[in-house]
């Protein structure tokens, strides 16, 4: 009988669904969907959709259900921590009665208790280290001054009996600040879904651009968060530096931001004077993100640090030229196929974004080698490596 191999998608009931790993799950999947059955030869991988602390569990054998599950449609931060909880305590009854081999943690929070009684593994994948690049601004207070959270981080990737870095970059951040061996730890890039993120109009791309009141190939957009490593201020003030050469471009933030952090940008683009040119339109579907990329003017991503950057793949898919960071996994992911920039140099920010305004040809030049380099991304590709690693584990 082939072993169990059970991967978590119960975080997509919490807030996460929203943010980066709720999109590493879903497009996990998604990939997972359209394996061939015979790509599962030897295991037998199962989805856990949600977990209580209780021991109750839901689980299945088809991936598609992932995609259809009814998720809570606004999750809270509460959600959260009960999931937090329920993860910690409830998962070894699920081990225990699917009588798994191998447990996938695509969110590496909570980590559950008691499994190595059920000589259960443990596969955690590591999307950052941010907090331990960065204790000073990511590690406070509630993290006992970053004592308390850097051996949080230390315990979760040390006692994983195996860890999925998303990039060569992550990967060599968990052997130098966490001490994990090479042979512990499998680079698998995170996939995309290239069927959806394609350059081709469906047929509604202006209807969705006048919806959010920006212009064809007149604006720069950026996707995520607003924190210090996200570089907001070095965004804005490349904006300022390309609207002073007469660059006509505004700057669309996509992201579903707290009051205070849309405070912040606002009094952040007045000091720069772009305070009519910055453009917040919250959270916005799949389908209005898509029409963006494909109208955009560029993808503007000049993240100080990322485990891998998946706007910019998601971007280049769409056919839309990209400018983001010369170093770590934004330059690896990358490749040759956007324009690379130092994200504490805002001239050369604004410089960049003034060449691409100006030149045609070069924004052609991009959206074609983005194009064809995002083809290295699938989803598809993503599921087949994470088998590899399942299999290797459990013979």
């Amino acid at each position: 009988m082939s072993p169990t191999v059970v991967v978590d998608f119960s975080p997509l009931s919490t807030p996460t669904r929203v943010r980066g790993i709720g999109r590493y799950l879903q497009t996990l999947a998604l990939g997972l969907s359209r394996l061939e059955p015979r790509a599962f030869q030897g295991l037998r991988v199962r989805a856990l959709l949600s977990i209580g602390w209780s021991g109750k569990f839901h689980v299945t054998d088809d991936f598609t259900d992932v995609l259809r599950h009814a998720w809570p449609e606004n999750p809270t931060q509460v959600d959260r921590y009960r999931w937090a909880y329920a993860r910690r305590i409830g998962m070894w009854s699920a081990v225990r009665h699917l009588d798994a081999k191998l447990v996938h943690l695509g969110d590496p929070n909570a980590t559950p208790l008691a499994m190595s009684l059920f000589k259960c593994k443990r596969v955690v994948t590591c999307h950052d280290l941010i907090p331990l690049q960065f204790p000073s601004t990511y590690l406070g207070l509630r993290d006992g001054f970053g004592l308390v959270g850097k051996q949080i981080l230390l315990r979760r990737y040390r006692n994983a009996d195996h860890v999925v870095a998303i990039s060569d970059a992550t990967r060599d951040e968990v052997m130098r600040l966490v001490g994990v061996p090479a042979e512990r730890i499998t680079r698998v890039h995170n996939g995309v879904d290239l069927a959806g993120w394609s350059p081709e109009d469906p047929g509604d791309d202006a209807v969705r651009l006048e919806r959010h009141g920006l212009r064809s190939g007149r604006f720069l957009v950026y996707v995520g968060d607003t924190d210090w490593r996200k570089n907001p201020e070095g965004m804005m003030r490349g904006l300022a530096v390309a609207r002073n050469q007469g660059a006509d471009v505004d700057l669309a933030f996509v992201g579903r931001l707290e009051p205070h952090k849309v405070a912040a940008i606002q009094q952040q683009a007045a000091r720069e004077g772009v305070h009519a040119n910055v453009r917040l339109l919250g959270f916005v579907s799949d389908s209005d993100l898509r029409a963006l990329y494909r109208t955009a003017l560029a993808h503007l991503f000049v993240s100080r640090s990322e485990g891998f950057g998946y706007t910019v793949i998601e971007a280049m898919a769409s056919g839309c030229p990209v400018i983001t960071t010369n170093c770590g996994s934004l330059a690896e992911v990358a490749g040759d196929a956007a324009m690379l920039v130092d994200p504490e140099d805002p001239e050369r920010i604004g410089q960049a974004i003034v060449e691409l305004e100006r030149d045609p040809s070069l924004r052609s030049d991009l959206a074609q080698r983005g194009a064809r380099w995002a083809k290295g991304f699938s989803c598809e590709k993503q599921a087949s490596a994470m088998l590899d690693v399942f299999r290797r584990l459990v013979e």
